[in-house]
């Protein structure tokens, strides 16, 4: 039988030891103190009695700025929660370079594994309406409805978050433009090949043949009045586990399998 507390002390002892102070060390990241101050905040609020959930957000975002320093050059600066002049929002991570800045909006994705029989229910009701080439296979007795839900989820995520970046791409003066790009992290729950979907839709304004949800994502788009400026760089992908400390996977730049004739 798992020690489910102990497992999530061992972590957070792991987090400390092995990952706060390479950020707090790294010369190109200023802000790392605010980074790992939340961190810390978020540890005590569930120590104190509080949920673990804004602990797993927080070591996904140690994880994001993690890998975000590994792919940025020597001479570049990362800042956290940017400011963007004359308003009270904020973009997650921002890279200064001598090119001008890039955005880089961090958010965790991190459906809930339901399986009860109004899941399935639901899942049966998109299914009857699968585009002809491409479908999703799942079943009840494995954890379909779950698994299906999961699926779903992540995508409705995938349509918000990308609206809110939007919003905040919409709000940047002259002197702050630069591309914003939206980060989505997965604990495993949904994986790249739905990202990748969703992604070449956005660029492209159409849905890929071998899509299984593009009916679904087209209804969802109708019935919420949502329309996607299209101003975002692009999407990236960052997958962390929940006992890892860093991320084990990341895509920079998402795009799908090149299909015939395209």
């Amino acid at each position: 039988m798992i020690d489910w507390q102990a497992s999530k002390e061992q972590w957070i002892l792991e987090v400390r030891r092995q990952l706060l102070p390479e950020l707090i060390a790294d010369p190109r990241f200023p802000d790392a103190h605010m980074l790992t101050g939340r961190f810390e905040a978020a540890v005590g609020r569930w120590e104190a009695g509080g949920a673990f959930l804004p602990v797993i957000h927080d070591g996904n975002e140690l994880a994001g700025a993690h890998t975000i320093l590994k792919h940025i050059g020597d001479e570049d600066r990362l800042r956290y929660e940017a400011r963007l002049a004359g308003t009270a929002k904020s973009i997650d991570f921002l890279v200064e370079t001598k090119e001008g800045p890039v955005w880089i909006d961090f958010k965790t994705v991190a459906p809930q594994w339901q399986d009860d029989d109004a899941s399935w229910e639901r899942f049966e009701r998109i299914a009857a309406d699968f585009p002809a080439h491409a479908r999703l296979v799942v079943d009840r007795a494995w954890s379909g409805a779950a698994l299906s839900g999961q699926e779903l989820k992540s995508r409705w995520s995938f349509i918000q978050r990308t609206v809110e970046a939007e919003q905040k791409a919409a709000l940047l003066q002259d002197h702050e433009r630069g591309p914003v790009w939206l980060l989505l992290c997965s604990n495993g729950a949904w994986h790249l090949d739905g990202l990748e979907d969703f992604a070449d839709f956005y660029r492209t304004g159409r849905f890929r043949e071998d899509d299984w949800s593009q009916n679904a994502i087209a209804r969802y788009l109708a019935a919420e009045g949502i329309g996607f400026t299209r101003t975002l760089a692009g999407f990236s992908f960052l997958r962390r586990y929940h006992e890892e400390v860093r991320a084990n996977h990341f895509v920079q730049c998402v795009r799908g399998p090149r299909q015939f004739g395209v």
